[in-house]
């Protein structure tokens, strides 16, 4: 009797303990500052409306049976295997009743009959179940390979991932297109598949159990739909508590991400103290929604646990009577107990599966969001997207219908008064020059941030002629770097003309390179495509090595891996320096020798006699025309024309003239003044 007291009191201090961390309480006396940050309660947004999640997986789901080659017929497979499965569990219920009847019988002959007969079904049961789970395994292996084909490709489609990360309106886009997708056809097909199940065990059995007790029919009936009731009352919140787990987790795994990308600076700063604390706020906001959830889940398990364990008996406690009476044999009541299992197992489907939807939700809506903005991002989603989930948002379909009124007096209140003219996206133009004509050519180019909130420079005009090198300086924000970024077509807002090469034929050399984790031919011959790449002959790859003073990199290569080393593989980017990757950056230039080069400080990293040997590698390339971003008084040597960025605000907005006669120091021939807010772009 004591031991029971005492269970019961340990059980109770269980369930209404509040849920609270230790681990919480003590570094929240360590590091108070940040700690109430993390323990102040932050209001969570409400999920959509069903209606507008069901539509919205309606819009997620149909296009894979729709678009994709074989989804139909193995869906259909699917379905027969779903329906033959069903059938073989009516047909147990009936030789399991037959079985019972016979041991209380005392039949020896019939039950070695029945025997044979149960043996002969469990061998045709067998390779089905086999089967069915094998092609639900295919099924939803098929429509995740499709729907992550078609969500790459608008993820890749335009710079839709650079806009993404301009927007900010997604966080962890590569989660989504990997986690969520995983998740979204995986539940979808098994929900899919339980609900199926659920309609054809609902008809086969409910005809089988009201045939024994039409009054036991009733009460599974009455019993389902009341646990189905308190179910949705008490888990209601948990759907938005999943949702916001699902972000808290996803911060958490940016924070420790970020420490591994950026450790050498870290560890320059000795920052690692205020790391760990960012690591430690964004863990506490895990573990107090992890609280939450497990405080619902809690009071949601009383109920469910006491709501199953009732099941075990009740259906024996309504026939029992029957049985005593005479009225029914004994294997009746086991084929009414299974038949009452089946109806209320498939009419409690939402309480068995509330924690498993309330999770799909949150990863539904999440990869809803991905969707809709990678649309937004494209012009030609229509064709891209068998989706067109922007159809959806209400909010979306505001901001299309009236796209000019609504946006423009958006941005006017936002936004500075000198912003205010500037399109919403820009009127740049990509043409592919001819021989004769300039390279590069901006007229009265203005650019703003693509937020509106600052113009960096205004009508700024510059041609280059094939082969000439231009070098672009100024003060630090007058748009240097952005306006490349206007030249790449990765910013527009703006007003003015562009006039450059086709993508294909310009290389941008950013001051920190891009790595590949792959070979080092693949890194010398990034970005070509495969039919370019294969007309490279390793000769002039290990040319544009020697050119660039890489030579012993490959020889090192050579003597660990063989051949000549560029089919090493490594992760260039923590074994090189960033003066070698740097020079590997010029090497790629010279392997795809382009008609335009554009180099954003490309040369930072290097002392200025391995600057001046890149820049003669590319001067030696025949016609090439450079385009370099910096800072050097060292680099005007290289370059025949400056152009000089001064801001938006200064009296002259920009000076472009020969490097001899525009030295850094001389603002005395302004090419143009900066206009007045109101006059038009």
């Amino acid at each position: 009797m004591r031991l029971l007291i005492l269970l019961a009191c340990c059980l109770s201090v269980i369930a209404f303990q509040p849920l609270t961390s230790p681990r919480h309480l003590k570094t929240s006396a360590t590091r108070p500052a940040l700690m109430l940050q993390a323990t102040d309660e932050e209001p969570l947004d409400e999920l959509p409306p069903l209606e507008r999640q069901l539509q919205l997986f309606q819009r997620l789901s149909q296009p894979f049976f729709e678009e994709c080659a074989g989804a139909k017929l193995a869906l259909s497979l699917l379905i027969a295997l779903t329906l033959m499965n069903s059938g073989i569990s009516v047909l147990f219920s009936f030789v399991s009743r037959d079985l019972m009847n016979t041991l209380a019988a005392r039949d020896l002959e019939e039950f070695t009959q029945l025997t044979v007969r149960f043996a002969l079904a469990l061998a045709a049961a067998t390779p089905v179940a086999v089967l069915y789970k094998f092609q639900r395994g295919r099924v939803s292996l098929l429509w995740r390979e499709w729907m992550f084909g078609v969500l790459a490709g608008l993820y890749a489609n335009e710079r839709t991932f650079y806009r993404l990360e301009l927007m900010r309106d997604v966080d962890n886009p590569d989660q989504r297109i990997a986690e969520d997708v995983r998740t979204f056809t995986a539940v979808s097909l098994d929900f899919f598949i339980s609900v199926l199940t659920a309609i054809i065990d609902l008809i086969s059995f409910s005809g089988i159990l009201y045939s024994i007790y039409p009054d036991l029919f009733v009460v599974v009936i009455a019993y389902a739909s009341f646990g189905t009731f308190c179910t949705v009352q008490l888990g209601k919140s948990l759907g938005i508590q999943n949702a916001a787990q699902l972000q808290r987790e996803a911060e958490l795994r940016y924070s420790l991400l970020r420490i591994r990308e950026s450790a050498e600076s870290i560890a320059f700063y000795a920052g690692e103290g205020e790391e760990m604390a960012r690591v430690d706020l964004r863990m506490q906001r895990v573990v107090e929604n992890t609280n939450r959830i497990l405080g619902t889940k809690r009071s949601l398990e009383f109920f469910t646990k006491g709501y199953r364990y009732l099941i075990q008996i009740l259906p024996v406690l309504v026939v029992a009577p029957l049985y005593f009476a005479g009225q029914i044999q004994l294997g009746v009541i086991t084929q009414s107990r299974s038949a009452f299992n089946h109806i209320l197992n498939d009419l409690s489907l939402l309480i068995n599966e509330f924690e498993a939807i309330t999770a799909f939700s949150a990863s539904l809506n999440r990869l809803g969001r991905l969707v809709e903005c990678m649309e937004s991002c494209a012009t030609n989603a229509s064709a891209l997207s068998p989706f067109l989930l922007t159809k959806v948002s209400a909010a979306t379909e505001d901001r299309v219908a009236g796209s000019s009124e609504r946006t423009d007096e958006a941005d006017d209140a936002s936004r500075p008064a000198e912003t205010a003219e500037l399109p919403e996206r820009g009127v740049m133009t990509v043409v592919d020059e001819s021989a004769t004509g300039p390279v590069l050519l901006l007229r009265s180019l203005s650019l703003a941030t693509p937020d509106g909130s600052r113009t960096l420079f205004r009508n700024v005009s510059a041609s280059v002629q094939m082969g000439e090198h231009l070098l672009i300086m100024g003060v630090s924000g007058a748009g240097k770097s952005s306006l490349l970024r206007a030249i790449a077509g990765l910013w527009d807002r703006g007003a003015g003309v562009i006039s450059r090469p086709p993508r294909s034929r310009i290389m941008f050399v950013p001051q920190r390179p891009y790595c590949t984790i792959d070979s080092l031919r693949k890194q010398l011959l990034y970005p070509l495509t495969p039919d370019a790449a294969a007309h490279v002959s390793e000769e002039r790859l290990l040319k544009a090595l020697d050119a660039v003073q890489l030579t012993p990199l490959a020889e090192r290569l050579a003597a660990a891996d063989g051949s000549s080393g560029l089919d090493s593989v490594r992760d260039w980017g923590d074994m090189l320096s960033l003066g070698e990757q740097q020079r590997l950056a010029f090497a790629r230039v010279l392997v795809s020798q382009p008609r335009l080069v554009i180099l954003d400080e490309a040369t930072s990293a290097l002392d200025l006699q391995n600057e001046g040997l890149m820049y003669r590698a590319l001067a030696a390339v025949p016609g090439l025309t450079i385009v370099s971003v910096g800072h050097r008084p060292s680099l005007l040597q290289f370059h025949a024309t400056l152009l000089r960025l001064n801001g938006a605000d200064a009296s002259a907005c920009f000076e472009l003239g020969p490097v001899e006669t525009l030295s850094p120091a001389d603002v005395s021939s302004p090419v143009c003044e900066l206009e007045s807010a109101s006059e038009p772009f």
